[in-house]
């Protein structure tokens, strides 16, 4: 696939891509602390991301977003078998953390990004409104229109997504239109796409695969949200202007029994621990609901040089990110 000759213009065309201008300009110690952490690893490696949310529970004091990262360093057998070794359940079905996870999160293959969206913000309503998501629907589907004209592209491809966001713009406003999951799916698709940019600048990946839990977000539309992301990967690789490889990296995108058969609990089980903390974690007291929250904080923020929190504020006018670090 050539280049993008419209992403420059794009990324100013629509609200939604302030957030993704932010992410990849105004965060240079994330940036840094990744390329520290993976600077050993080789280039044209296979690279995992495995996702997590905890998002719309009035229980909880914020709406999480988590995001690990980890080298293909085993089979997926062997990674299941250890994960359901050493924290069998969910961390919502049970009462005590496991150590043996944490341990996971904290080795030199693993690196996490949680986002937090202030859950006043109610997902960033007052910034992305029904008149931005359609807005940025006619974006994306004016860039397919360009992209299926490119010579050698999967134009199957490019339809199927335009059918999608086509029915995404159509349900926009409409009687029943469940807005919080549309700014749920673009929020989703753009924090994965920021990691994408960010791994893909440090590492040149072969392969990214993208395995996240299974909820509505993904299910809608068509499993959108993969798609959107891998849309927003390729327009700030555009950007950027920075000449790519066309099939590099290769990206898959997976959540279990997508494929009918594949369940994949235990690799979604990294980032439910920490989205299922960062939902609970109460700024700026740093309070929890209960001692399995103190013993993952204790165990996988405090001094962490590879688990990291992002906090997203959002109003009408703008869109903010601070990095939130604590120490002992």
């Amino acid at each position: 696939m050539s280049p993008l000759v419209s992403g420059p213009n794009l990324l100013g065309a629509c609200t939604l891509f302030d957030l993704l201008r932010l992410l990849n300009e105004n965060t240079p110690s994330v940036i840094r602390d990744m390329d520290e952490w993976f600077q050993d690893f080789p280039a044209d490696a296979v690279w995992n991301v495995y996702s997590d949310y905890c998002v719309g529970n009035p229980d909880k004091a914020n709406d999480s977003f988590s995001f690990v990262i980890t080298l293909n360093h085993d089979t997926d057998e062997n990674f299941s078998e250890y994960i359901s070794s050493v924290a069998p359940k969910d961390l919502k079905n049970t009462r005590q953390a496991s150590k043996g996870l944490i341990s996971y999160l904290n080795s030199p293959v693993a690196f996490s990004v949680t986002f937090m969206v202030e859950r006043e913000s109610k997902l960033l309503r007052k910034y992305i409104t029904d008149e931005n998501m359609i807005d940025f629907t006619s974006d994306m589907r004016g860039l397919i229109a360009q992209l299926i004209n490119e010579p050698g592209v999967d134009i199957t491809y490019w339809q199927r997504i335009d059918r999608a966001l086509a029915a995404f713009s159509a349900d926009v406003g409409h009687k029943g239109f469940n807005s919080k999951l549309a700014r749920q799916i673009l929020l989703t698709s753009a924090f994965a796409s920021f990691l994408f940019v960010v791994l893909n600048r440090l590492k040149a990946p072969a392969r990214i695969r993208w395995v996240t839990d299974r909820d509505a977000t993904f299910e809608r539309y068509n499993e959108v949200s993969f798609d959107i992301a891998f849309m927003f990967f390729l327009l700030v690789r555009s950007n950027d202007g920075i000449p790519a490889e066309p099939n590099k990296p290769r990206f898959e995108f997976a959540y279990p029994f997508m494929d009918g058969s594949t369940d994949y609990a235990e690799h979604v089980r990294l980032p439910d621990y920490l989205a299922g903390l960062c939902a609970d974690l109460k700024l700026p007291g740093i309070e929890f609901s209960h001692a399995k929250f103190e013993t993952i904080f204790g165990g996988a923020i405090i001094n962490s040089r590879n688990n990291l929190l992002m906090e997203v504020l959002g109003s009408a006018e703008k869109i903010t990110t601070r990095r939130i670090g604590f120490t002992a």
